[in-house]
This record gives structure tokens, sequence and C-alpha cells, in this order.
């Protein structure tokens, strides 16, 4: 790019900064998000078995952080680095179904690990606050029976009357997390090894 006579004749550090001014006006012109996340907000735990297939949700009984979203230059590209988290009693999930319940309480080691964090890690990029959704990945940290693991996920970013939806959801199995799927009736009733966990975070601006 042709700089113009008058932008050649400014110190370089000026130069630079005038230069990085004129880059940040195009786009949203943002760099950093907060939202507060609002109680109505779901997980879910989906599986299967040879028999049926079950799901199980805790709805705004979890403890969360504020998500902050800030646009930064590394040293290998341009990222979206998060922070905040969404923490969940094991014991909170409902199955509509007390054995099953009981089971995916045991399974999942709740006596000795009673939470399930979702921990918000980074984005390939802002999202688009304007646009009426848009989708995108980024990684977090799940802390599950005692293990942590880091994944990448899509998500999917609703824009709403009241907010934004952050939906997002991956495929896991329970030896990720070195667990042992359930069996009911002498092994006749086996539960897959493959389960989904999903999110429906509602999100408000913080100054709302």
């Amino acid at each position: 790019m042709k700089l113009s006579k008058g932008l050649r004749k400014l110190p370089f550090t000026l130069t630079l900064i005038l230069l990085v001014m004129l880059f940040s006006s195009f786009g949203t012109g943002q760099t950093r998000m907060t939202w507060r996340i609002h109680p109505s907000s779901s997980i879910k735990i989906h599986g299967s078995s040879n028999v049926n297939t079950f799901g199980c949700t805790a709805t705004g009984t979890f403890q969360s952080l504020p998500i902050a979203c800030e646009y930064k230059n590394t040293k290998a590209n341009m990222q979206a680095i998060m922070q905040g988290s969404v923490t969940v009693e094991i014991r909170s999930f409902d199955c509509k179904n007390r054995l099953l319940d009981n089971d995916l309480r045991k399974t999942l080691k709740a006596d000795d690990f009673p939470l399930m964090t979702i921990q918000f890690l980074e984005l390939e990029r802002l999202p688009d606050v304007d646009s009426e959704v848009d989708f995108l990945s980024g990684k977090v940290q799940i802390d599950l029976a005692g293990k942590q693991r880091q994944f990448y996920l899509r998500y999917a970013f609703n824009k709403t009357p009241n907010g934004y939806l952050l939906k997002g959801s991956r495929a896991f199995t329970f030896a990720d997390f070195d667990l042992t799927p359930p069996k009911k009736v002498g092994g006749l009733i086996r539960v897959n090894d493959d389960f989904d966990v999903g999110f429906t975070l509602v999100l408000i601006d913080v100054d709302s």
C-alpha cells in the first residue's frame, strides 16, 4: 500500500499508530466484548444405549463467570482470547428417570467430583453481533470426573431481541475422561461409549 506524502513525513511510530487506528475502524470496530450468563441458560448431556436414547438437562442451576472475548495479536496470528466459565453440579442433571439419574451420577463419579466445568479459552475471531446467525469455532476446556480435557467445537451465535444466544455441542466418549459407561441387567442393556455435551447460553451485555 502506498503512503501519502503527508504520512511519509511523519515519524515512523506516529505513522504506525495512525495506520492501526485506520484499520481498526473497519468491521464492528470492537476489540472486546463481555456478557453475563442468564439463569435461563441450559446444559445437556445426550447419550444412547442398545435399547433407546436419553437426555439429561441442567437449567439455571449452575454457577458462571462472565464471558469476556478480546481480540489480540499473538505471535501466531490475530485471535479472540476468551475468559469465563460455566460450572454445574452433576446431581442437578435431570434425566426424567430416577434409575438413569443414579447411573449418570455414578458413572461421572459425582460423589468424588460433584462439578462439571466448561471453561472458554479462545475463538477464531470475534462474533458478528450484527448478524442474525454467525457460525464460528473455538476451544474450551472441560473439567469432568477429575480430568481436564481441551477440545475444539463449533458455535452458533444468535442475536435476539434481549441479547444473544451462544450454542455449542460436541461428541465425546466416556473414555475421553477415563470413565466406563454403565451397564444394567447383567450387561443386557449397554450404554454406548459416545455421548454429546451441548449448551445454550443466554448472554446479556454487562452494561444491560
